[in-house]
């Protein structure tokens, strides 16, 4: 694949969008975000109402049947000449990481804020399958940083960990972009 690919990890309501808006608007990108492929999952299953939690399971059943990497892999393959710089969201397990890593030139950048700001986000956006108060945030969030004892879970900060640059979103949009300038002078 002759792409420029840049991959987006972040806890819920960091700011990934965000980023890849910028990205898109500014430098011509094409985003994809793997959630789509598990929001397909659940509209293939008939699965009229759902929560974050049930997109949680799906995406884990998928890498537990498929490997860790699938939504990557799907990602990539619906992508297939249809671009030359692409943008792959929502990346929350590290065999997804390491499926894009096989990538030449793969770059990928670690979006984070503070917990609370990611909250008022949260609601301020209004998803029907967000969660609705502080306690259901806290235990989504805290199942999508990660669960050691699921390898094919949810592992958000292990994918951070793996990040080649950390951009920090706190509400500043313009600190945030100089960020991304920042992110692509190292990735260029």
């Amino acid at each position: 694949m002759d792409c420029k690919v840049i991959g987006l990890v972040g806890p819920l309501a960091c700011g990934k969008g965000v980023v890849a808006d910028y990205l898109i608007k500014k430098y011509g990108y094409t985003s994809f975000s793997l959630s789509s492929i598990v929001h397909k999952e659940v509209e293939k299953r008939g699965i009229k109402t759902f929560t974050r939690t049930t997109l949680q399971d799906i995406g884990d059943e998928l890498r537990k049947i498929e490997g860790d990497g699938v939504l990557a892999q799907r990602a990539i393959q619906q992508l297939k000449g249809k671009c030359n710089k692409i943008i792959i969201e929502g990346i929350r397990n590290p065999g997804e990481v390491k499926f894009l890593r096989s990538i030449q030139g793969f770059f990928l950048i670690a979006v984070d804020a503070p917990k609370k700001v990611r909250f008022e986000r949260v609601l301020k956006r209004g998803k029907p399958w967000d969660p609705k108060d502080w306690e259901s945030f806290l235990t989504v969030d805290g199942r999508d940083q990660g669960d050691k004892t699921n390898n094919s879970g949810q592992q958000v900060r292990a994918c951070m960990e793996l990040a080649d640059m950390l951009v920090a979103n706190n509400k500043d949009t313009q600190k945030l972009h100089d960020e991304i300038e920042k992110s692509l002078k190292m990735l260029f």
